[in-house]
């Protein structure tokens, strides 16, 4: 597990790509599956990658944040939509970690890195980042 985080926390910074990077560096050192995401924060529509969608348990691409969360342990979802949320209001750098349960039972941590940026005049912006995940049992 990473260092700085275990699931059902997280942290949001102000914009600071020195942090992102640290955060993903430290996700490389380890064996996580990454892929990356992006949200319009026009529309809240989130694109994510075919294995955050087997992960969520998710058929449709694109989706909204309350399709993704879904699959989160309750107490975790509450954490992930107050960093998403200051998130949309100011250029942000934010990770968090969240249990997901699968289909299956099993459950297992999800790891979230990403920034957002903010056009204060016409209040339109981006969110983008990685999930990470473990790597699948062979």
């Amino acid at each position: 597990m990473l260092r700085f985080v275990k699931p059902g926390f997280g942290t949001i910074l102000p914009e600071d790509a020195r942090a992102h990077e640290q955060w993903i560096a430290e996700l490389i050192q380890h064996d996580y599956v990454i892929e990356g995401w992006h949200c319009d924060l026009s529309t809240g529509i989130f694109s994510i990658g075919k294995t955050a969608r087997r992960i969520h348990a998710l058929e449709q691409n694109p989706c909204g944040l309350l399709d993704i969360i879904r699959g989160y342990e309750h107490d975790h979802r509450k954490i992930v939509l107050n960093i998403l949320e200051e998130a949309t209001a100011a250029a942000s750098s934010f990770y968090y970690c969240a249990t997901v349960i699968h289909e299956d039972g099993s459950a297992g941590p999800l790891y979230c890195v990403g920034t957002s940026t903010i056009d204060t005049k016409t209040a339109a912006g981006r969110m983008q980042g990685v999930f990470a995940f473990s790597a699948p049992e062979r």
